[in-house]
């Protein structure tokens, strides 16, 4: 009977996702510089470096939001960041290791235009591509260069349904980011 327990808790064990968190309002990221405001009904999975929130699963939608040294190197790219760039060409560098990752395929950029984020000038991309298990995902990639950081705003969701679904909640994201100490 003991046995049989452990077999069956080992099993439950193995089914659980993670340190997901259910979010709603301000959310500060002392450790990357930056706060935004979290929608309500979505879930934050605790990461070291980067934040990540999902309402329905992070594979159907997800939203991003990370900070990178401008000397980081790229996994899928030899272009690098500079911390004079011009805001469209750091857009360039995250578009072409997004379009160089062998894990996604038929990448389509649709849009790349200048957007202010929290007052800094920036990118804005709208791009598809389908994922390694052929599902068409359809994302907006908000980024800019402060300093020797590069601040990026990610929204993935599968085309057909979620992506419209939750685009205004992602804008609503980018609106709300704020620098937590600007130099």
């Amino acid at each position: 009977m003991k046995k049989g327990l452990w077999i069956i808790l080992l099993l439950t064990a193995g089914c659980v996702q993670g340190p997901w968190v259910q979010v709603a309002g301000l959310y500060n990221m002392d450790s990357q510089n930056f706060s935004v405001e979290l929608p309500p009904g979505w879930m934050r999975l605790n990461q070291e470096n980067y934040l990540l929130i999902t309402r329905d699963g992070a594979p159907l939608q997800n939203i991003r939001v990370l900070r990178l040294n401008v000397e980081t190197p790229f996994k899928y790219t030899k272009k690098k960041f500079s911390a004079s760039m011009l805001p469209h060409e750091a857009g360039e560098v995250i578009l072409d290791n997004i379009a160089s990752d062998q894990n996604i395929s038929d990448f389509s950029l649709l849009e790349n235009t200048p957007l202010k984020i929290s007052g800094v000038s920036g990118f804005r991309a709208v791009y598809t591509f389908k994922n390694k298990d052929g599902l068409k995902i359809k994302s907006i990639y908000c980024g800019f260069i402060a300093d020797k950081w590069f601040y990026g705003l990610n929204y993935n969701a599968a085309q057909r349904y979620y992506f419209d679904k939750d685009v205004g909640t992602f804008e609503k994201v980018v609106g709300s980011f704020r620098l937590i100490k600007t130099t």
